[in-house]
This record gives C-alpha cells, structure tokens and sequence, in this order.
C-alpha cells in the first residue's frame, strides 16, 4: 500500500484525537513513519482497548489496514434490532430509580444516534456511538440497585444484545477511495490542519487564538472534499484561498511579533498550496 495513503489514514485518527483536545504520541510517531505493519499492530491494539477513546481511535485507524473490498453487516436487521432495544429502555426509563435514569438515558441516545449514522450510511460514526453505547449500558448496570431484579435482568439482556450489535457492526470493514494524484495534495491539506489543531498559545493575548476556530474549518473542509472521491479538487480549492483571504485580512491588525511570525509562514504555505498543488 502506498505510504502516502496510510499516512492520510492515520492523519484521520489524530485528528480526530486532536479535535477532542488528546494529542496521542504513539499516533503522532505512526503519522511521521507510517507502516502496514505498525498500522496493524496498533489497530489491534486499540480495538480490544476498554478505552472508548482508544477504540475510536482505532476505526479511522482501519481505513489504512490493508483488508478485503469494502463490507457492510445487513443494514436492516440490525437497524431493527438497535430500534427495538431503543423502544424498550425507553420504557424503563419511566419507571427506573433516579441512580441509573442519566446512563440510561445515554445509552438510549446512542443506541437512536448510531441507527440513524446507519441509515444514512455512516458508519465508523455508528461504530463510534455503538462503542458509547456499550459503555453507558455498563455504567447502567453498574448503578443498578440490588434489590432491582425486573430491571436488572432486562437490562442486561439489552446490554448483551448492545454488546452483540456492537460486534456486527465492528465486521463492517471500510476503504479509502483515493486517486493517486490526489495523494500529495491531500497531504500537505492534511498537516496544515493537523499543525492548525495542534497550535495551543499559551499567551491569552496570542491574537491567533481567536484565528484558528476559522482556519481549522476551512482546512478541515478542503481536507474532506479532496476524500471524496466525487468533489472537485476546484471546491477544495476554493475553501483554502477564503483561508488564505482570511489569513492576509488578519495580518493587518497583529502587532506581535512572533505571531506576524506564524502568520507569515502560514500564509506561504496556503499560498504554494494554491501555486504548485491547486492549480485550476
């Protein structure tokens, strides 16, 4: 496999990681020397985790293994089963004691959010909210009173069929479908972004605080519009020269020195990106 392809893959695990304020090393070094090996041993690793977080890392991380075509479990019956159990804990919901009543009730609503990514076709984000699922179903039972026994019994044939449906959709196996000419471009869109997410001043009057929620945005637009296979490379194009618009109106205003610096140095990179990569 291409090393270009695994290390877009990996880009998508740490961001993901980044975007919810963990900065993983041990993904930050797979990023910078990416391997079929290491992407395995690693997916392996994570997917077995009792970390949710660590789990999700995992299923962006599977875009990059090198496995069969593109699989999917039978959409409709597992559509059915998770609306079933969702129906039901709602039931419960109305009679349970106030202990369980806030895990129950996310459990429920990532059983009905994991249905709905599957319906519309979404699937490492029902993967994701199957694995919360898990989760709040054991954190439920967890609270559960002891003298309880109706509720509990029910509840932990919902959470072994919460478990079960989680299993299924973990057999869903998915690709990246890239052009090789877009490789490089997406790359380079890539650690933009990633080093956007990354910046962290420390220095509250840092004016590019207030900067970056706007350039992330954009870069992370370009980047999923170059992902699929469908969008133009015109439409990614136009995301990073309303960056690069934004960047060159801001500069006008920072005083700072070493944030006209950092400034400057993003402006040259969206620019050669524009020049050498984006071309029309």
């Amino acid at each position: 496999m291409d090393k270009r392809f695994q290390r877009v893959a990996v880009g998508l695990a740490l961001e993901n990681e980044l975007n919810k304020g963990r900065d993983d090393r041990l993904l930050r070094s797979l990023y910078d020397n990416p391997s079929a090996e290491k992407i395995s041993a690693t997916y392996r690793r994570l997917i077995t985790s009792k970390n949710h977080d660590e789990r999700e890392a995992s299923f962006w991380l599977e875009l990059g293994l090198s496995q069969d075509p593109t699989s999917f479990p039978d959409k409709n019956t597992l559509l059915s089963q998770i609306r079933r159990m969702e129906v039901i804990i709602y039931d419960i919901l109305g009679k349970a004691e106030p202990t369980i009543i806030q895990p129950l009730n996310d459990w429920m609503n990532y059983l009905a959010n994991a249905g709905e990514s599957i319906n519309e076709g979404y699937w490492i984000d029902a993967k994701i909210l199957m694995s919360r699922a898990v989760d709040a179903s054991e954190e439920t039972i967890s609270k559960l009173g002891l003298t309880d026994l109706k509720n509990r019994r029910e509840l932990e044939i919902l959470r072994t069929e919460t478990i079960r449906d989680y299993e299924e959709l973990l057999k869903a196996s998915f690709r990246l479908k890239l052009p090789a000419d877009r490789l490089d471009t997406l790359q380079t869109v890539q650690g933009i972004h990633l080093r956007l997410l990354r910046r962290q001043p420390a220095d509250k009057a840092d004016s590019s605080r207030n900067m970056l929620p706007y350039l992330v945005e954009k870069l992370a637009t370009a980047e999923k519009l170059l992902l699929q296979e469908e969008a133009t490379v015109q439409k990614a194009q136009k995301e990073v020269e309303q960056a690069l618009t934004y960047v060159d109106t801001q500069a006008l205003s920072v005083e700072d020195r070493g944030t006209r610096k950092w400034i400057e140095q993003l402006r040259e990179e969206l620019h050669r990106l524009l020049q050498q990569e984006l071309k029309s």
